[in-house]
């Protein structure tokens, strides 16, 4: 493929020879290309990626050509490039072409598609779809993630951890009173709350309704006690809601993992302790 057919293709493009000895080298890259990578065609041209090329971003393509040779059919990877300050990134695609009397590959041609919007897009869905939409904080997949982070961690600190549970007392109040509207804002200003409260560490999140988890450091059962007496005084306040004033108060459940225990089992124990205390029978339960 020639430099001036080459060129006539309207996104980044470019075509790596296989010499004899394996060595790779451009032949051909047009204009699209080296705006894009802001690498010019006669700094390319004629030169190995090793040469031409910062070393990661040499090793990380050079890689990707053998995996095609290798594969001996079309090869697909995403790419990015930081220029001027701004990371871009792009689906490359590879296009072995064989020696019709060996049946080696002795050319690669590649083209590029620019895909940073839907990068930013399919980043912004995995988010949301860790993320409370009313709070902000974490959701129930993404607290049974940090579970699973929280056991790793543990098995390499020696250190435990505990999960705690809260349900507010006499939220459907509020809401059957003032309007949802304000249910909102106090669900809000709670997770604002117990965030406040939270280590750097821990995980805080709205599990639905009126009902928040949190993932907190603790190796003994006293220790948890201790964070869930204090939680329970932190909470214990009247709140004022722009023209509402109101008293809040939650029932607070908890369990410390001991180790084997599956996220599921963790939620129950703790889901009992919170239902007892609600129910009178303790006023802290761990």
């Amino acid at each position: 493929m020639s430099a001036v057919s080459i060129d006539l293709i309207g996104i980044p493009a470019f075509v790596v020879d296989v010499e004899e000895n394996g060595s790779l080298r451009f032949s051909a890259v047009n204009r699209s290309s080296e705006q894009a990578t802001g690498f010019p065609a006669s700094e390319t041209i004629g030169f190995t990626p090793e040469e031409c090329l910062p070393p990661a971003i040499a090793s990380a393509v050079e890689t990707r050509y053998r995996e095609c040779i290798e594969m001996r059919s079309f090869h697909d990877y995403d790419e990015t490039f930081t220029m001027h300050g701004a990371a871009t990134w792009w689906r490359t695609t590879l296009t072995p072409l064989f020696d019709p009397q060996t049946g080696a590959v002795v050319r690669i041609v590649g083209v590029s598609v620019e895909i940073t919007e839907r990068k930013r897009n399919e980043d912004q869905l995995k988010i949301a779809a860790l993320t409370d939409a009313l709070t902000g904080l974490a959701n129930r997949r993404r607290l049974e993630r940090a579970f699973g982070d929280a056991v790793a961690q543990s098995a390499r600190s020696h250190r435990g951890f505990g999960l705690i549970l809260i349900d507010l007392d006499g939220f459907k109040p509020i809401n059957d009173t003032f309007g949802h509207r304000k249910g909102d804002d106090v669900l809000r200003h709670v997770g604002s709350l117990l965030s406040m409260s939270a280590g750097r560490p821990e995980t805080v999140a709205r599990i639905g309704g009126d009902e928040f988890a949190m993932l907190v450091s603790a190796s003994t059962d006293t220790e948890l006690a201790g964070t869930v007496a204090a939680l329970c005084r932190f909470l214990d306040r009247n709140l004022t809601i722009g023209d509402v004033v109101t008293r809040l108060g939650a029932s607070v459940g908890a369990a410390l993992w001991m180790g084997g225990q599956s996220f599921e089992d963790l939620m129950a124990v703790a889901d009992a302790a919170m239902y007892r205390q609600k129910a009178g029978r303790r006023r802290v339960a761990a």
